[in-house]
């Protein structure tokens, strides 16, 4: 069979390379609806149009981003004698490209629909089960530690003043991270597999990791230890990041703080939830997908979710078991993901371009 051109993507093929994707959102998005009737716990129509909007917000400095390493690029590397006329061209190329700006929005408008169904459901994740499960994970920690709370052995290395402001941006630095590189997956040619393949293993990590298994094992972290009642075991952390707060220009402490004001005033959205860490699954699920794309995009994004398993520990967010869990679990999307192109598509999605398109 002859390949398809890519000018010659109409509409309707468009929309039928996402008719995967879409169901399996319209799934989730139902499912949010569904249980959110019978709990007076919902997210009000403006919470669910800001999470929707959050993640347009940054287009702009992604967009900044993108085009000062291609300028660099082709000033200093490929030396081009005309890099603005080139960058110009290129531009002008891809916002000409219909297929692509036509998947890209459907696939935007996907994901963001994602990320409010997530929310939704993570909503009702202390109304459908309390956190029972910190004391569980906190021994577990030790077992499988010798004896040790990971914390502890993290600390040893890293409990610098410097070094835990170090983790603490780089934690913060997570979420722009992690929309720029779906955004980026999302503008990606309509027909390629493995744009397909990441989008929806994004999906299947929240969906089952950050909504149903965090709902099973529901659970608060070590930052909420001592507030459920069960000890001062990560007191002595605390202390320790709130002496950080004190001079550090950046902290978690008052993030910490705000979560659980908001959570005992039974506001509309809730933000707590320790297992998995969804901090370190997404960020391991960068790591496979850009891995795919660039060796060395696929080891800066192995070394930062790293980072983040070793931050989330040390900044009291997280046990390390929910970091280990949460790394199953992009695999384990990685890999159903995968499977389902297959099975819904076959080869149709890559024989239509050449593979390094």
């Amino acid at each position: 069979m002859s390949r398809v051109s890519v000018s010659r993507l109409g509409f309707l093929q468009i929309v039928q390379r996402h008719l995967l994707l879409a169901g399996l959102v319209l799934i989730y998005g139902l499912t949010a609806a569904w249980l959110s009737q019978f709990h007076d716990v919902s997210i009000h129509d403006e919470k669910a149009g800001g999470l929707f909007t959050s993640f347009l917000f940054d287009i702009p400095m992604m967009v900044f981003f993108v085009l000062l390493y291609r300028l660099v690029k082709l000033t200093y590397v490929d030396r081009d004698p005309d890099r603005m006329g080139t960058l110009k061209a290129e531009v002008l190329a891809f916002v000409s490209d219909r297929s692509r700006m036509i998947g890209g929005m459907t696939a935007v408008f996907l994901m963001a629909s994602t990320l409010v169904a997530f929310a939704q459901l993570k909503n009702l994740i202390p109304v459908l089960q309390p956190y029972v499960w910190d004391e569980f994970f906190m021994q577990l920690d030790k077992s499988l530690h010798f004896g040790h709370h990971p914390y502890q052995l993290v600390h040893a290395i890293f409990g610098w003043h410097h070094v835990i402001t170090f983790f603490t941006s780089i934690y913060n630095f997570w979420l722009f991270l992690m929309y720029f590189v779906l955004l980026g997956a999302c503008f990606m040619r309509p027909e390629s597999q493995l744009r397909m393949q990441f989008l929806i293993a994004f999906l299947l990590t929240w969906a089952v990791g950050g909504n149903l298994v965090a709902t099973i094992f529901s659970s608060a972290g070590p930052v909420y230890f001592q507030n459920l009642g069960l000890g001062d075991t990560y007191a002595g952390l605390m202390a320790q990041l709130k002496a950080h707060a004190a001079t550090a220009p950046v902290t978690v402490i008052n993030t910490q703080n705000l979560l659980w004001m908001l959570h005992t005033h039974d506001q509309a959205l809730n933000g707590i939830s320790a297992f998995p860490s969804m901090h370190v699954a997404s960020s391991v699920l960068m790591a496979i997908f850009l891995r795919r794309i660039s060796r060395l995009l696929g080891l800066m994004a192995t070394i930062f979710a790293v980072g983040i398993m070793l931050g989330s520990v040390l900044l009291a967010w997280h046990y390390a078991v929910d970091g280990y869990a949460g790394a199953v679990i992009a695999v384990l999307a990685w890999i159903v993901a995968g499977w389902l192109v297959r099975l819904t598509y076959g080869d149709r999605l890559a024989r239509l371009v050449p593979r390094q398109a």
